[in-house]
């Protein structure tokens, strides 16, 4: 949990507008967000703040460490935080290999915000 009782989510998404949405909207419901533009500093963010990451929300098309890599190494590492995968990828079988490397949800783009959001909160409480 992060500092103040906060849950803490972190942002991996190398789309700059949709990661600074979604900090804004996770702010809003009174999350303490950290962020990171690929897998690399999405782990970093992760070592750098032990226990104030609750959930890691992560795109799977990130430059340099994959989103999937990401989620296998998260589960690795910090076996209770939630994981929920994200991607615009069209193949059938992106959502069993993102929860076969241990991510507790997956959403598909287009997705609403507000979905997520709300899964976010439920699995953080």
């Amino acid at each position: 949990m992060a500092e103040g009782g906060k849950r803490g989510v972190l942002v991996v998404e190398d789309d700059n507008d949709l990661r600074r949405l979604f900090g804004m909207l996770l702010s809003a419901e009174d999350f303490e967000v950290f962020e990171a533009a690929d897998g690399i500093a999405g782990l970093r963010a992760l070592e750098d703040n032990p226990g104030a990451i609750d959930l890691v929300l992560t795109d799977l098309g990130l430059p340099g460490l994959g989103g999937v890599e990401l989620i296998s190494r998260v589960r690795a590492a910090s076996p209770a935080v939630k994981i929920i995968g994200t991607s615009g990828f069209g193949a059938r079988n992106v959502r069993e290999m993102v929860l076969s490397a241990g991510a507790d949800e997956f959403f598909s783009k287009p997705f609403s915000m507000g979905d997520v959001i709300e899964k976010v909160k439920t699995m953080t409480q």
